[in-house]
């Protein structure tokens, strides 16, 4: 389990995480991903820049 979820799931112990081939309710899975936004939000400005850096490397290097 992540880091991120286990601090999720501490926040929302109504949620089984742990029983098999359990599903979140819509509304978990709602709440999951406005726990989870700022965290995705960041990995996606963090890649972008990642492949502007390669994207200019690269052409720098006639590739």
């Amino acid at each position: 389990m992540s880091a991120l979820f286990a601090r999720f799931h501490e926040a929302h112990p109504d949620i089984e995480s742990e029983v098999d081939g359990a599903q979140m309710t819509p509304e978990q899975d709602a709440e999951w991903t406005a726990f989870s936004a700022d965290l995705l939000a960041r990995q996606q400005a963090e890649r972008a820049a990642l492949a502007d850096v390669i994207e200019a490397e690269q052409k720098n290097t006639g590739r």
